[in-house]
């Protein structure tokens, strides 16, 4: 800026051009005034006002070496730029909330794919369903489109998948809310039904049932449980493509039966392992995996909300199974009838769940290739691991899988260390349980209000820090409940959002199956061995025997959490960048108040430099 003291007319400041004006006339324009005062850059006019909004000249400066004006003068300035940051902060999240509250025609994407020749590109390309939905509305009502449709078209601001925006979730209906909660059911009585197992391994400890049988053979079990489980959901899923996703689920229910009735009668670990552990696994991924899909194909700003409700039903499972099997067992002396009554129980909700649900999207598609080629190409889709934001899920899902699968199943064994009883740890597990029941469905309300990620990254960082300062010194009762209450109510928080994080970068389509896969494949293996893993951490002959397993949960959980810092990097980048896009897009006579302001914040934010990339990972916006 020209120093006042130079008299060039070319040079002469904005601020001396409107003294001039002011001296002329006898009112001012109060909306020049108040622009000129909230330049960011512009300190030395905007100090030449006063707080009452009288204007004093910038000549009249009595005691520039007076130490009290100086500190005066800056911290004005540092209030007015904190407060330029705090208003430009409220004013993104404002923009969220109205474009939220706005609906956007889900059938005009054609509008915004193709305006100007634009298609997204890297990983954000479109899939072929994509370009040929947009081509077909093209050619069947590209005549009726009428300008309020076109500016609704739009509007998208990149907070969603583009396919999610040309085929657009209707965020509910009757049959969305009934298949949400016919998929709550699903998951309560297929892997939630493993939350039983916590009770059955411990009878089979305590009676020697299995002669020979180790503690890792039994943690081998409920790693596969939960693990392998995982991993089959890739065959599941591709299984969709080619067979009538219900007709799988049925298939899938028909083994969970049979496994359970199996796994009473077998005669070694060995058979235990290969039924309750393997063969069951595959049962549950066949028999929910392909439910998945379902509430992407209804939800979407919602999404993580119904998620959150969907994947509760693990919780659930926890209250309905761990004390009837107890029960069974004390009344009855043998594990058997327990084993019997999960698998008539889990058979009967299943069949009538499954009967019920409704996808809103068709994934069966005809095709002259193999089936094993098929899968293998879902499985392995090359296209979706070279995505950098599916990487960053996928470390993270690694990373954070072993700590959630420790701390699982550590909170009974963890009881018994301290000294407690077996009643009194399957009292910490069942309240465990109950709190996921309760904390999930929480989690993905939370998620709806600030953001997926945001709450995925917060909580997992929190629950890491709570294991490290809180869980490691722990030595009674009361605090070890306390401390279960929490764990279970965040810890289920990668249930809840991995879907809908995963349908951020891919849509709710054709490839999300292929993106699920993939997290499915690359977070199996780390489930299945966590527990064996934690076992051999352990030292009996220790005053703190779970402090290394301990160690390893909080370590896991905060490294897991830094790993989602670049896919929030990338997410903002995205909206930022589609919302540029929008206002550049307006005519001039359309643009709202404030535009130019985000214009110039979205372009210090979308610096490709290393400042620009540390701004968006941590600038607060809902994501």
């Amino acid at each position: 800026m020209v120093h006042p003291t130079e008299t060039s007319e070319d040079s002469a400041s904005p601020l001396e051009s409107i003294i001039s004006e002011l001296s002329d006339t006898k009112h001012g324009d109060n909306r020049e005034i108040q622009k000129l005062t909230s330049d960011p850059h512009n300190d030395k006019q905007a100090d030449a006002y006063s707080t009452s909004g009288k204007i004093t000249s910038p000549y009249e400066d009595d005691d520039k070496n007076d130490t009290k004006s100086i500190f005066s003068t800056y911290s004005k300035r540092l209030l007015r730029r904190t407060s330029t940051v705090l208003d430009a902060i409220r004013d993104d999240n404002e923009y969220v909330m109205s474009q939220e509250k706005g609906k956007i025609n889900p059938d005009l994407g054609d509008n915004l794919l193709y305006n100007k020749g634009e298609v997204p590109h890297s990983d954000n390309q479109v899939t072929s369903f994509e370009l040929e939905a947009v081509k077909t509305k093209q050619e069947s009502s590209e005549d009726d489109i009428t300008r309020t449709q076109t500016s609704q078209s739009l509007a998208y601001d990149g907070e969603y998948n583009i396919q999610d925006i040309i085929d657009r979730p209707p965020d509910g209906t009757v049959t969305g809310w009934i298949s949400l909660i016919c998929v709550t059911f699903i998951n309560t009585f297929s892997w939630g039904a493993n939350t039983s197992y916590g009770v059955l391994m411990s009878y089979y400890m305590e009676s020697n049932h299995f002669p020979g049988a180790t503690k890792e053979d039994y943690a081998l079990i409920g790693g596969l449980n939960l693990g392998l489980s995982f991993i089959a959901c890739s065959l599941s899923n591709s299984l969709v493509r080619r067979f009538y996703y219900k007709h799988i689920m049925y298939l899938g229910s028909a083994l969970v039966v049979i496994c359970y009735f199996v796994a009473a009668e077998v005669k070694t670990i060995v058979q235990l392992i290969i039924v309750q552990g393997l063969i069951l696994s595959i049962a549950y991924a066949l028999a929910a995996a392909p439910s998945m899909v379902v509430i992407p194909s209804w939800f979407l700003e919602r999404r993580s909300f119904a998620n959150g409700i969907s994947s509760g039903g693990a919780g659930l499972a926890g209250l309905i199974f761990s004390r009837p099997v107890q029960a069974v067992i004390d009344s009855t002396g043998s594990y058997r009838w327990a084993l019997r009554m999960v698998g008539i129980i889990c058979g009967v909700m299943l069949f009538v769940s499954i009967f019920l649900v409704r996808c809103r999207r068709k994934f069966q598609v005809t095709s002259d290739i193999p089936i094993w080629k098929e899968i293998f190409q879902n499985i392995v889709n090359w296209r979706i691991y070279k995505m950098p934001p599916i990487i960053y899920l996928i470390i993270w899902n690694f990373i954070y899988g072993i700590g959630y699968a420790i701390l699982l199943f550590s909170m009974s064994s963890y009881g018994r260390t301290i000294g407690l009883t077996s009643s009194q740890g399957s009292l910490v597990t069942t309240l465990q349980s109950a709190a996921q029941m309760i904390g999930r469905p929480a989690l993905g309300y939370i998620s709806f209000l600030f953001g997926k990620i945001n709450v995925t990254i917060i909580f997992t960082l929190l629950l890491g820090i709570l294991s490290l300062a809180y869980w490691v010194f722990i030595k009674s009762y009361g605090p070890l409940i306390g401390f279960g209450i929490i764990a279970g109510f965040i810890m289920g928080v990668n249930w809840v959002n991995f879907v809908p994080m995963c349908s951020d970068v891919v849509g709710g389509g054709d490839d999300l199956l292929a993106a699920l896969s993939a997290l499915y494949l690359t977070g199996g293996p780390p489930m299945i061995v966590s527990e064996i893993i934690g076992l051999k951490l352990e030292q009996p002959n220790s005053s703190s025997p779970f402090f290394h397993p301990q160690i390893l949960v909080g370590v896991t959980c905060i490294v897991g959490a830094l790993c989602l810092l670049p896919f929030r990097e990338w997410k903002i980048s995205r909206m930022l960048t589609a919302r540029s896009h929008l206002i550049e897009k307006r005519a001039m006579k359309d643009r709202q108040p404030g535009d130019m302001d985000r214009l110039k914040r979205y372009k210090l934010l979308l610096d490709p430099g290393l400042k620009g990339y540390i701004l968006r990972v941590f600038y607060p916006i809902k994501a």
